[in-house]
């Protein structure tokens, strides 16, 4: 148990290619992608029991503890009685070679905002969704629960920088549109069908500056309501739902 705790730190996740996964329907999606590696389950609480039993006929090793031990490898007030150490997910940068809807986090650092992404881009059939340097970590516990596990089911990338990203992109033939408030261009007036990657920014401050220069096109979208800008979740989820629209619309 102490193991898994250590898990916590993010230093330990990296060191050791593992992180936890919380909840009952998180930790399904990471027996279902084979990742999970062991699982604690409070005895008194004895939540998802139909994910125990999964566990169980899959051999992994199932450790009824107290509702204590849960709660330290938790980050949450209200654990859900169930949390698997899972090994780490991360895929290669090669996969952007071959995607052709992606989404690049460029500074996002909410694990909620980037949880929403994951969750989008999953539901948009993304090819895969880049954490680079300085966003948050995918592995995080609270961006693991914001995407309610389905980090296992698009390839996640990180550890890269937004230079390096957007060459490998340029490099395969994608084209790289960057979501700004208020920008001239709005998303519908590009042609999305193709092969592209969608850059999202920081919270506060949207895409850093310098990053204009590595972009093709800047979109933004239009907003005829008072508000100035919109969550950086919601955003990029518009932003991947206008590519789906226009390839159903015209293929």
């Amino acid at each position: 148990m102490l193991a898994a705790r250590k898990l916590l730190k993010r230093s330990e996740r990296e060191q050791n290619k593992r992180f936890l996964v919380e909840g009952p329907l998180a930790v399904r999606e990471a027996l279902a992608a084979n990742a999970a590696v062991e699982i604690f389950v409070d005895t008194e609480a004895w939540p998802g029991q139909e994910t125990v039993r999964q566990a169980v006929k899959e051999a992994v090793p199932v450790h009824l503890v107290t509702a204590a031990v849960i709660a330290a490898l938790c980050d949450t007030t209200t654990p859900q009685g169930v949390v698997a150490v899972a090994t780490t997910p991360l895929a290669a940068p090669a996969v952007l070679d071959r995607a052709d809807l992606v989404v690049v986090l460029a500074g996002v650092r909410d694990p909620g905002n980037a949880g929403t992404l994951i969750r989008s881009a999953v539901a948009a059939g993304a090819g895969g969704i880049v954490f680079v340097k300085g966003s948050v970590d995918p592995l995080n516990a609270k961006t693991v629960r914001a995407s309610a596990g389905l980090l296992f089911n698009v390839p996640v990338i990180a550890g890269l920088t937004l230079t390096e990203v957007c060459e490998r992109l340029r490099a395969a033939g994608t084209r790289i549109v960057g979501a700004q408030a208020h920008a001239d261009t709005a998303l519908d007036d590009i042609d999305m069908r193709g092969p592209v990657a969608f850059v999202v920014g920081n919270e506060s401050w949207g895409l850093p500056e310098a990053s204009h220069q590595l972009l093709d096109e800047v979109v933004g979208i239009p907003m005829p309501g008072p508000a100035e800008s919109l969550n950086v979740g919601i955003a990029g989820s518009i932003l991947l739902f206008e590519a789906v629209r226009q390839r159903r619309a015209r293929p």
